[in-house]
């Protein structure tokens, strides 16, 4: 009898073991390794804060908007300017991931990420979406982007990441229909990354205390009109980094964000 329980506790452990390998590595194959290693060693981790700051809930919602990239280089989430992003990792995202490397650069950025260029193309790449197989067709015979080649060509690609993410964006809850995609849309990924990008632009001095808030204030107001509380606001972020990366990996870091209490979005009203 008693060889039969240890039997039984041994192939229970087994299983268990086999789901966690399996659920690994489907996150592995849809995430890729950095950021399956990275939820490993944040796991049981909180949120980064400053205990010892106090600032206004208006500086928080307002500065609060850039807080998934923050989140996601492990920054500090309850400051305004200073993001707590360590100096390497700021100099890669600026210098490598935007070619931002003085004043001209920096400046020339932001105005770009200012005019929602990703909620642009997903006005477009939401439509072809909508039109199953035919849509890359459809991108392509569309008469107002005959004269624009290489818009179209980023539309196509933003629309195989859609597609091949769909359904896991769907079973994340991130969207719950092509309808409510078309919702949400991508500006909170255009507004996220002014908002972040131009903190890292000042932490690097390339742009001053007032031009940085300049794009904090129109990344507040591009978004808050949009959305009606920083859910939506969230996983319209993540819409947008899912097509413009191809991955869907934001997805727990945004529901953690929105559950835990050291998070200001947990506390601060939209």
């Amino acid at each position: 009898m008693t060889k039969t329980i240890i039997l039984l506790i041994i192939a229970f452990v087994a299983l268990m073991v086999f789901n966690f390998l399996v659920k690994a590595l489907w996150r592995v194959r849809k995430d890729g390794w950095g950021a399956f290693w990275g939820k490993l060693k944040s796991a049981g981790q909180g949120p980064r804060v400053d205990a010892d700051a106090h600032y206004t809930e208006e500086e928080l919602r307002k500065f609060s908007l850039g807080n998934l990239y923050v989140y996601q280089q492990q920054g500090t989430l309850n400051t305004t300017f200073a993001t707590g992003v360590l100096n390497n990792v700021r100099e890669t995202i600026l210098y490598s991931y935007f070619s931002i490397k003085d004043h001209t650069s920096a400046v020339e950025t932001l105005q770009w990420l200012a005019s929602a260029p990703s909620q642009t193309a997903f006005h477009y790449v939401y439509e072809a979406f909508l039109q199953g197989k035919e849509g890359k067709k459809w991108l392509r015979a569309h008469e107002e982007l005959k004269d624009h080649s290489d818009f179209v060509d980023d539309c196509v690609e933003k629309l195989e990441n859609l597609q091949n993410n769909f359904e896991y964006l769907v079973s994340e809850g991130i969207v719950a229909s092509r309808e409510d995609m078309g919702r949400i849309g991508v500006l909170a990924w255009d507004a996220g990354r002014l908002n972040f990008i131009a903190r890292l632009c000042h932490e690097q001095g390339f742009i001053d205390k007032d031009l940085c808030q300049q794009c904090v204030d129109v990344a507040y107001e591009m978004t808050k009109d949009a959305y009606t509380g920083w859910k939506d606001y969230a996983y319209s972020y993540v819409l947008g980094r899912t097509l413009s990366m191809g991955s869907a990996n934001m997805s727990g870091l945004a529901k953690e964000l929105l559950e835990k209490p050291e998070s200001p979005w947990s506390y601060v009203k939209w």
